[in-house]
């Protein structure tokens, strides 16, 4: 259970309350030595951000841990990769490897015709884009991690990243299903009323829509974007989650939505430069396939584009992850500061952190402040 605001502002005046240990914690003794490691603040602020220290806090936490931030987002990446090379490699069809391979494939009305019949390639395409976008967000989440452990100027490694929570993947990705289809139930009628609207005034409206799709899309990201790092930081189940995350925007909807809006704009200008190799690429396979020699096969050609052209996009996504996961964490702690006075527990919990203890410390969690409560309350028990 986290929580409130009066909670973290009076809890330490109250030394008759009590916070019952999670089932399974284990929390080490400490003789209240203070860290060398731990100096709070000297990653980021820690206090309550404005945007543009959010932006430059997210780029701290990077060159921190950049094993944590862009490693863990590389290898969910090369996971989706050798994914698709097993879909490639299973799939008796060869339909699925020239629409990857060939670029010109798209071109072709009988090979749309024949994918646009086919239920299995249909739904095993569907899966694979699910599991694919899956992947990526698990591995978002888990930027929350390395970020709350730069707030006491921890460094974290990659694998160490994983081995913080490993037992919570589980209950992440069950929260992000539950998160998909809830979206895709409100998202499946707003998209028919907003064609509906396009085609009764005859695309007219459209002046008006896409400014309405794109605020409600912001407007449901800022509403759930904190629900997969609460299962990660506070063991939260799938659908409390999502009430903690809708309750972490209150007071700041419009600033959060801002900032989503101004995230998305950044994101598709970064994502349409750096797509100018993937077009290039995409030209030359064209090329290379017509300028092939007999003794070539052209399906080499087109598979060597496709590699060099998943591991680009790979480098992408890495990237991509590793700045949007840093900032949303980093939104994350800034909204816990400003509705619970995170700030002020957390610099009182940073001088009973002993140096045996910072590998697995996460400032802020669940466990930490269930252990730094408990000190309170034991020292306060004592000095009666």
């Amino acid at each position: 259970m986290i929580r409130k605001a009066e909670t973290h502002r009076d809890v330490r005046l109250r030394p008759g309350v009590t916070f019952p240990a999670p089932s399974g914690a284990r929390f080490p003794e400490s003789d209240g030595a203070s860290a060398a490691q731990v100096m709070p603040g000297a990653v980021y602020p820690l206090r309550r951000m404005v945007a543009d220290e959010l932006f430059s806090g997210a780029v701290a936490v990077i060159r921190r841990s950049p094993k944590a931030v862009l490693g863990v987002p590389f290898v969910a990446g090369l996971l989706n990769f050798g994914l698709t090379l097993a879909l490639i490699v299973l799939l008796p069809s060869s339909a699925y490897t020239r629409l990857l391979t060939d670029p010109s494939a798209f071109e072709d009305p009988d090979l749309a015709l024949g994918v646009a019949a086919d239920a299995a390639f249909i739904w095993i395409t569907f899966l694979s884009m699910a599991l694919t976008s899956l992947v990526i967000a698990v591995a978002a989440a888990y930027m929350v991690l390395p970020t709350l452990r730069a707030a006491y100027g921890l460094h974290t490694g990659m694998t160490q990243t994983i081995r913080l929570r490993l037992r919570r993947v589980g209950p992440v990705i069950v929260n992000l299903l539950v998160l998909g289809f809830l979206l895709s139930v409100i998202a499946l009628p707003v998209l028919f009323l907003a064609i509906l609207l396009l085609v009764i005034t005859l695309f007219i409206g459209v002046i008006v829509v896409l400014p309405g799709l794109f605020l409600a899309l912001c407007w449901i990201t800022a509403a759930v974007m904190y629900a997969p790092l609460t299962v990660v930081v506070e063991r939260l189940g799938p659908f409390a989650s999502i009430a903690r995350s809708w309750r972490l925007n209150r007071g700041r909807w419009w600033r959060n939505i801002g900032l989503v809006a101004l995230l998305y704009v950044i994101l598709g200008i970064v994502f349409s430069i750096a797509s100018a190799p993937l077009m290039i690429s995409v030209a030359a396979a064209e090329l290379v396939q017509g300028s092939v020699t007999s003794g070539a096969p052209s399906e080499w050609a087109g598979f060597a584009i496709f590699t060099l052209s998943e591991l680009y996009g790979i480098v992408v996504t890495t990237l991509f992850i590793g700045l949007v996961g840093t900032v949303v964490s980093l939104m994350y702690l800034n909204a816990r500061i400003r509705q619970e006075a995170l700030d002020v527990t957390l610099l009182a919990a940073a001088e009973q952190v002993h140096s045996s203890h910072v590998e697995q410390l996460i400032p802020g969690s669940i466990d930490h402040l269930h252990q730094h409560f408990a000190e309170v309350n034991s020292r306060a028990a004592h000095s009666r």
